[in-house]
């Protein structure tokens, strides 16, 4: 009998051991970060540390990622950075306590965002690490070097860890002369690293070899680094890293995403066709004699802080296509030389911003190219969405990108004094606080705070001027609830937060000194009822701006109408050029 009770107790305490050994499995397998995929659609944020996030390539992460998500800002990337900071600058190498630098950078970003998984990628260095900025591993053998680097890397991804990261990734900095080989060996300590298989710690892309072998000249001396060349193949590497992490397929060009799990080829095939039928429709500007894409209108900022540009076929002269293998800044130097020897007059500016409930839309489908061919200059500008940032965001990149058009309009042939802007649905609201807002210094913010945001005619097609009456007028929306577009913009219900709904009203600003107005709405707008206009043009007329409204009849939240088209044309022509009405 006792052995029996000896053998039960040996079977209960094997199986309490397996259950707690699958407990302990379970738990493991969550720390380690397993269950965390990083593309399942749901929001996670991206914090860059370390070494090298001052040479852009979060932002160009950024970029692959939102096209990768097909333009949604699924995954944020948010540096996390003090310069070319190392390992031994942001903790104490000896006990593992955080540094300044810690709290105050890296630290609120960890904890900032709330029920959202971090993942943290580091392109890390062992600089200072070792006493001297130039003592490093010397080879596979410095066995002491090799420890005491991975010790320092565990005290850095465990703190990293304990701050809120769910998901480490750790990658070494690109070292060149005269820190190479001691500190490139640091590579060394990093397999050390993922050999103690720390849950939720895993290693990053090698960045230093492909760059090496690309950039040769990058690492003939200290004072030379690969910039804008190298950044790319860093954001490259490392998005391909969050791919296979995920196990999904590296797409082989960055211009578009990989075939989704469960799509079939026929799909995939007429995905990709149609993305790259839209290439094509970029392409080719009926025209236009240069384009000029992605113009960054606020220096390092936001994805979405870009304008695209559009030069007219004035004469031969100007006509000159891009030679082989020149850089943007010559060949635009080469048209400026070209239009001082032609004489040419600067020209007229036709500005496009796009709708799309402010939450959606791209500047690449800009409506306004016809007029390239009427010897306008074209600019289409993609400005923050209700999402990326409120209001006053989204009027205050479309006044950058004024000054940005004026700050270059000597470089670019443009006339700062004739600039128009046209918009639709919430480019039709913007355009119209473009045109109502041009002595409101309150929203000129950022840089080229020299020149000014002015416009000197607006068409505004259909966009929202008076927030707290759209639900007083027949319409497919619930304008007032808390989830419309008006509410997400100004970050609350709009009858709650009418003060912040007045601040985004175009009508707040109607001044007699505002740009004359073309105001054009369909009677039959399921979307932004007709009253939006009909409030706007009041106001103008009240007080004494020049202001022609046109309804169309039977028109919807769209609508195609030549005789419309005759009418913006003469309305800029007479406005910006000059001429009378026909």
């Amino acid at each position: 009998m006792k052995a029996k009770n000896q053998v039960k107790t040996a079977v209960v305490l094997v199986l309490t051991f397996i259950l707690a050994a699958g407990s302990f499995a379970s738990e493991a397998d969550k720390s380690a970060g397993q269950k965390v995929k990083i593309f399942d659609g749901k929001s996670k944020v991206v914090v860059v540390n370390g070494y090298s996030t001052s040479f852009q390539w979060p932002r160009m992460l950024q970029e692959k990622l939102d096209r990768y998500t097909e333009g949604k800002r699924i995954i944020t990337v948010r540096p996390a950075t003090k310069g070319g900071t190392p390992i031994a600058k942001w903790l104490d190498i000896e006990s593992g306590k955080p540094s300044k630098a810690w709290l105050d950078i890296l630290r609120p970003k960890l904890q900032e965002p709330k029920d959202t998984p971090v993942i943290v990628l580091a392109q890390q260095s062992l600089q200072w690490a070792f006493g001297q900025r130039t003592a490093g591993i010397r080879s596979a053998d410095d066995k002491e070097r090799i420890k005491a680097g991975a010790d320092a890397l565990e005290k850095y991804v465990k703190l990293l860890k304990e701050d809120g990261a769910d998901l480490v990734f750790v990658a070494m900095h690109i070292y060149k002369h005269p820190m190479e080989p001691e500190i490139g060996n640091e590579r060394y300590a990093l397999a050390e690293l993922i050999k103690r298989k720390i849950p939720g710690v895993q290693a990053g892309p090698d960045v230093w070899e492909p760059t090496k072998k690309l950039y040769p000249q990058a690492f003939a001396g200290d004072g030379v680094h690969p910039n804008t060349q190298g950044a790319e193949l860093m954001a490259q590497k490392w998005f391909e890293t969050l791919l296979k992490y995920d196990g999904l397929e590296v797409p082989k060009t960055s211009s578009g995403p990989a075939r989704r799990p469960g799509e079939s080829t026929t799909a995939y095939t007429v995905r990709i066709a149609r993305r790259r039928g839209e290439g094509e429709h970029l392409r080719k500007v009926p025209g236009a004699a240069s384009i000029f894409r992605n113009i960054e209108y606020v220096p390092d900022g936001h994805e979405r802080q870009k304008l695209d540009l559009y030069l007219p076929k004035t004469d031969s002269s100007l006509s000159q296509a891009r030679r082989p293998g020149e850089s943007t800044a010559a060949y635009t130097a080469r048209l400026a030389r070209a239009r001082a020897a032609s004489k040419a007059k600067p020209l007229p500016v036709v500005i496009w911003i796009h709708g799309g409930a402010w939450k959606g839309g791209s500047k690449d489908r800009c409506r306004a190219t016809r007029f390239l061919q009427k010897g306008y200059a074209v600019a289409s500008i993609n400005y923050r969405l209700s999402q990326h940032a409120i209001f006053p965001a989204q009027i205050e990149d479309c006044k950058a990108a004024m000054r940005w058009l004026r700050a270059n309009a000597k470089k670019y042939g443009l006339d700062p004094k004739r600039f128009g802007v046209w918009g639709s649905s919430a480019g039709g609201h913007l355009v119209a606080l473009l045109g109502t807002t041009g002595d409101v210094k309150e929203f000129d913010k950022g840089q080229n705070l020299d020149f000014s945001s002015r416009v000197q005619a607006v068409c505004d097609f259909f966009g929202p001027t008076d927030f707290t009456k759209m639900s007083s007028f027949p319409t497919k929306m619930d304008h007032d609830s808390a989830d419309s577009p008006e509410s997400k913009l100004i970050g609350g219900a709009v009858q709650e937060n009418k003060e912040k709904a007045r601040r985004a009203n175009p009508i707040t600003y109607v001044t007699k000194d505002d740009p004359p107005f073309l105001i054009v709405h369909g009677d039959k707008d399921p979307l932004v009822p007709l009253n939006q206009s009909e409030i706007l043009y009041e106001a103008l007329k009240k007080a004494k701006v020049k202001a022609k409204f046109h309804t169309v009849k039977g028109g919807g939240h769209g609508f195609k109408d030549p005789k419309v088209d005759i009418m913006v044309d003469d309305f800029f022509d007479r406005h910006l050029k000059g001429k009378k009405s026909k």
